[in-house]
């Protein structure tokens, strides 16, 4: 189910598979009083993440003097009210199997209908560089 599912359609218990932790940026200090910044979850749910198939194509974008392919990726949890998540917060996913992590960058939050029964993340994966 990519991105395909009604605002009123319940999200079955199977396609919510991936356990992730949702996390923030915090400012701790070190030994010195120098701050220093790190990533603190502050939600771990289980979740559907799939491609993001878009009806205006590519997720090209321009950076500098670059341009960049970049795969939007919707991650699918149940509604809360939690926590608010925002654009500046990440979503981590650790594969089982293999123990890959998966570092997506949220780009935005929807409530589909308004009907607090499901959130949907767009969020893009971070390179192992960024």
């Amino acid at each position: 189910m990519t991105g395909k599912r009604a605002p009123e359609q319940v999200i079955e218990a199977a396609a919510l598979n991936r356990r992730v932790q949702i996390q923030t940026e915090t400012s701790t200090q070190d030994s010195y009083g120098q701050p220093v910044m790190t990533w603190t979850t502050v939600y771990t749910c289980w979740a559907e993440i799939a491609p993001y198939i878009s009806a205006r194509g590519s997720g090209i974008i321009f950076a500098g003097e670059e341009f960049l392919s970049r795969a939007t990726t919707e991650i699918t949890i149940r509604w809360t009210s939690m926590l608010s998540i925002e654009p500046n917060m990440r979503v981590i996913y650790t594969e089982v199997t293999s123990g890959v992590v998966h570092t997506y960058n949220v780009e935005s939050v929807l409530n589909p209908g308004q009907a607090n029964r499901q959130m949907i993340i767009k969020a893009y994966e971070l390179d192992s560089g960024e």
